[in-house]
């Protein structure tokens, strides 16, 4: 099955985060398996991944789709792994990335030129009921940002669900696209630009007053914000939505 997903793997570069991952990957290779798309953009596919001899999902699948001119973004998410290791930044990590370079793979019209092979999750990343029925979760998670962002780390996309947590673990970060690494702590723009996409995700599944709750928290940790600050966090809040409003109604323009 694997073949059947990438039929010139042979070509593909590996990295394996440890010793196990080898043989996870020795399984795929020669084990029957499920493969069940859930999610599918113009950039990649995800599947959830089942072994026939397990009768369960056992993996998730990242895999990207060859587009000229566009980064390797199997590479970029390695050179974030290796950033985020060095600032001790905890992430769920993967069991292996493979990629070769996306142009070569456009050019021979290969369906993917590489991807990322987590094990499967069930529990643990955060869904909205989390935030109602977990007090000073919300809080929480705006701490551990703003300790990002002491760091130098941008996420970019901090919609709550990209966030993994337990109470053993604490929190992880789960989607490193658009992630950044700064060699000093973020200017508060950064700041506030990383917080409204939380602010928004949250607002726009129903948690009213959910920028102003961030907002009091975070100005509570950084002494850079000013009131006047607060105009500039709700104009981002609210440029985000507008972007999903739109985004949902192109997609159901074209259904």
């Amino acid at each position: 099955m694997w073949t059947a997903l990438f039929p010139n793997w042979n070509s593909f570069r590996f990295y394996f985060f440890s010793e196990e991952a080898k043989g996870v990957f020795n399984q795929l290779k020669t084990a029957p398996f499920l493969a069940k798309p859930n999610k599918i953009t113009p950039s990649h596919l995800n599947f959830l991944i089942s072994l026939e001899s397990s009768g369960k999902i056992d993996f998730f699948l990242k895999a990207f789709i060859p587009r000229f001119f566009k980064k390797n973004r199997v590479k970029s998410y390695l050179e974030v792994v290796k950033s985020f290791k060095k600032l001790e930044v905890p992430i769920v990590e993967p069991l292996f990335l493979f990629w070769k370079s996306p142009q070569v793979a456009f050019l021979k019209k290969e369906t993917f030129y590489g991807g990322i092979v987590f094990p499967y999750l069930p529990k643990g990343f955060l869904g909205f009921k989390d935030f109602l029925g977990r007090e000073g979760l919300l809080e929480d998670l705006v701490r551990f940002l703003f300790g990002l962002h002491q760091k130098g780390v941008f996420i970019k996309d901090t919609k709550f669900n990209n966030f993994y947590h337990t109470n053993e673990e604490g929190f992880k970060i789960f989607d490193l696209d658009g992630v950044r690494v700064y060699k000093t702590p973020l200017d508060k723009k950064l700041r506030l630009k990383d917080l409204s996409a939380l602010a928004m995700t949250l607002e726009w599944s129903g948690m009213k007053g959910a920028t102003k709750r961030i907002w009091e928290v975070y100005a509570s940790l950084y002494s850079g914000l000013i009131p006047k600050d607060f105009w500039f966090f709700s104009k981002q809040v609210e440029k985000r939505r507008k972007k999903r409003e739109k985004h949902f109604a192109l997609t159901r323009s074209t259904v």
